[in-house]
C-alpha cells in the first residue's frame, strides 16, 4: 500500500505542468505592496552601531518624505501641459525646484543664501507629436513611441517610412540590406542605462547615417517597456521601450510591411536663463565642507536627482542640529543648477582659485540610492536590497579609511574597483579639491520610469549617515591631512 506522500507526488507527476505552475501560492506576494513594487518595510536595514546611535536622527521616512515634494514639482511640471516634462533648465519646474532648496535653506537659518543665475544656450521645447504605425493596412500606436530629445520639426504632414529591422546597428547587421530611405529600427542595450549604452559606445546613428537611413528607431533596453527620449543625431527619429520594439521586431520577422508616420513640432529657445542655490552653515574656522545636488531633471526624476536632494537636505538638518562651536568647518550647501542643460559646476572649475580656495572636501549628491535589481527573461525584478553604486574618491589614505568604515558601518556596497575619474555634476572640478561621492545609472535613468517607487527610503538613510560620518570624522584631520598623496 503506498503512503499518502507518494500517491501525492505521483499525482503530481501526472497532472500537465502548466496546471501545476498556475495554482496561485497562499502566501501571494508578502514583499510587494499593492502596486507591485517592494514595500518599504520589506528592505534589509542594518541596525546602528551604539557608537553610532546620533545619527539615528537622519531618518530615511523623512528623507524620503522630502524626494517626495521634489517629485511633486515635477508632476505639476507635466499637469501643466509640458511635454518634455520634469524639472529641466529653463523651465517653471526648475525655478519651482529653486523655489525649494532656497525654502529650506532660509528655514534651517543658513547664512547668506542666494541664487548664481547662469544664462543658457538654446533649450529644446517640444510642442506636438505624434508617432503611430501601419501594417496590413491598420494603424496602430505603441504606449512607450517617444520622440528624440533636440530632433528638429518634421514638415507639417509628418514622415511616412519603411521600418528595417537591423538588430543592434553594427556592421554586420548592414551586411545584404539596403536602408537608403528607410528607418532603421535598432536594440539599444544599456551598460548599464542610457548613459553607457551600446548606441552611443558602438557609433550606431553615425553608421545609420552613413548607410542613408532617412530616421532611425531606437528599441531601448532588454526588459520591460522604458519611455525614454534618446537623440537620434542629425536623424529624425523615434523611441520604443522593449516590450514595443518586440512587437514591432515580430511582425517584421512574419514578413509584414510596417511603416511608421512621424510628425514633430519643436523649437530651440533662446534667451533663457536658470540659477544654483548657496548656503552656508558657518563652523568654527573658514575652511569648508562644499555639499552639491543638482537640481534638474528629466520627468520625475526621483533617482537624478530627488535623491541626491533629499540628502542634502537631510544633512543640512543633520548639521542645523550640532552648535557652530562643535562644527570644526563651515558646511556650504550647493542646489547646483545643472548639467542636462545647463553648465552644471563649470563655474566652480572655472573660477577654481577663488570659488574653491577655502574648500577643503567636496561631496557630490548624485543619483545616491536605487532599488537593486535582476534580470529574469524580459523582465527585470526588483530586490529588496538597495544597489551597489560606483564611487570616486580624490583624497588621502587616512580619508580612505574614514570612507570605507563608513560604508561598512551604514551597508552602502560599491563596486570593487573605483571608477578612474568623476562623472555628472562633479566631473570637471573633482580633482582641483579632494572629492568623493557615490552615484548609480540604473536603466530606469532618465526615462518616465524614474519614479519614487525605484527609491527605497533604507538607501537614501544609508547613504545620508554615511556623509555624514564622513564630513564628522574628516573634522579631526587637518587639509593637509586630507589632501590626496600625488604620486611624482
Amino acid at each position: 500500500m503506498r503512503t499518502l506522500e507518494a500517491v501525492v507526488l505521483a499525482l503530481l507527476a501526472a497532472a500537465p505542468l502548466g496546471a501545476q505552475q498556475s495554482a496561485p501560492n497562499p502566501l501571494g506576494q508578502p514583499l510587494l505592496g499593492a502596486a507591485g513594487f517592494p514595500r518599504e518595510d520589506a528592505y534589509i536595514h542594518i541596525p546602528l552601531r551604539p557608537d553610532d546611535a546620533r545619527y539615528d536622527v537622519i531618518d530615511g521616512t523623512r528623507l524620503k518624505a522630502w524626494l517626495m515634494e521634489v517629485d511633486a514639482i515635477s508632476l505639476a511640471d507635466r499637469d501643466r501641459g509640458n511635454l518634455f516634462w520634469g524639472r529641466n533648465v529653463g523651465t517653471e519646474g526648475h525655478v519651482a525646484t529653486q523655489d525649494w532648496v532656497e525654502r529650506y535653506f532660509r528655514q534651517y537659518g543658513l547664512q547668506d543664501v542666494r541664487r548664481q543665475s547662469f544664462d543658457l544656450t538654446p533649450q529644446w521645447q517640444a510642442s506636438s507629436y505624434d508617432i503611430s504605425f501601419s501594417s496590413g493596412g491598420q494603424s496602430f500606436t505603441l504606449a512607450s513611441a517617444r520622440p528624440p530629445e533636440d530632433a528638429e520639426s518634421t514638415p507639417p504632414a509628418g514622415l511616412e517610412l519603411e521600418l528595417v529591422w537591423v538588430g543592434q546597428g553594427s556592421e554586420a547587421d548592414y551586411l545584404g540590406r539596403d536602408v537608403r530611405g528607410k528607418a532603421v529600427v535598432v536594440q539599444d542595450i544599456p551598460l548599464p542605462g542610457d548613459i553607457r549604452h551600446t548606441l552611443a559606445l558602438e557609433g550606431v546613428l553615425e553608421r545609420a547615417e552613413a548607410k542613408g537611413a532617412a530616421a532611425v528607431g531606437i528599441v531601448y533596453g532588454i526588459s520591460d517597456n522604458f519611455a525614454a527620449w534618446q537623440g537620434t543625431g542629425d536623424l529624425p527619429g523615434f523611441n520604443l521601450g522593449y516590450e514595443d520594439g518586440m512587437r514591432i521586431r515580430e511582425r517584421l520577422g512574419r514578413g509584414e510591411r510596417v511603416t511608421v508616420r512621424i510628425r514633430l513640432e519643436a523649437e530651440q529657445v533662446s534667451g533663457l536663463t536658470a540659477a544654483s542655490v548657496w548656503g552656508t552653515l558657518p563652523g568654527r574656522s573658514q575652511e569648508e565642507v562644499l555639499v552639491i545636488a543638482h537640481l534638474d531633471g528629466y520627468f520625475q526624476a526621483a533617482s537624478d536627482n530627488a535623491s541626491g536632494l533629499a540628502v542634502m537636505i537631510g544633512l543640512l538638518d543633520y548639521y542645523s542640529r550640532i552648535p557652530q562651536s562643535e562644527r570644526p568647518r563651515t558646511i556650504k550647501f550647493l542646489g547646483s543648477v545643472g548639467h542636462h542643460g545647463g553648465p552644471g559646476t563649470n563655474w566652480l572649475a572655472q573660477n577654481a582659485p577663488t570659488a574653491l580656495a577655502n574648500t577643503a572636501f567636496a561631496i557630490n549628491l548624485e543619483h545616491v540610492a536605487i532599488t537593486r535589481t535582476k534580470y529574469w527573461g524580459p523582465r527585470l525584478r526588483m530586490m529588496n536590497a538597495v544597489s551597489p553604486m560606483r564611487w570616486w574618491l580624490y583624497a588621502s589614505p587616512a580619508v580612505l579609511d574614514i570612507v570605507t568604515d563608513s560604508f561598512n558601518r551604514f551597508n552602502v556596497g560599491v563596486t570593487a574597483d573605483m571608477d578612474p575619474g568623476a562623472s555628472g555634476e562633479m566631473g570637471g572640478m573633482a580633482r582641483l579639491v579632494p572629492s568623493m561621492q557615490v552615484i548609480t545609472s540604473p536603466e530606469i535613468k532618465h526615462t518616465e520610469q524614474d519614479t519614487p517607487e525605484w527609491v527605497p527610503a533604507v538607501g537614501l538613510e544609508q547613504i545620508a549617515r554615511a556623509y555624514a560620518r564622513i564630513i564628522d570624522e574628516i573634522g579631526g584631520l587637518s587639509r593637509a591631512e586630507i589632501a590626496p598623496r600625488l604620486v611624482r
